[in-house]
């Protein structure tokens, strides 16, 4: 992850939401997709989806980044709402 595209991340991210990321948050934006996330229910897992899709799809600085990431999010909704 590079050091100068993570604070680009961070900068967006408090911006958008009040907020620093998590280092979760910020791994599932700058690095290479998980397979799996685990997080403790209440920790930001949805602003990570969302946000860190939108980061990688509209505003990494890599291009190569933005073409790999799936040109839709199909379902992302918080638990309590099922």
């Amino acid at each position: 992850m590079k050091e100068d595209t993570s604070q680009e991340f961070v900068r967006w991210f408090q911006q958008a939401t009040g907020y620093k990321p998590y280092p979760f948050q910020m791994r599932f934006a700058c690095a290479p997709l998980p397979k799996l996330v685990n997080v403790p229910t209440g920790l930001g897992k949805t602003a990570m989806a969302v946000l860190g899709w939108l980061w990688r799809r509209r505003l990494h600085p890599d291009e190569a980044v933005r073409k790999e990431t799936p040109r839709r999010l199909v379902d992302c909704l918080p638990m309590w709402v099922l």
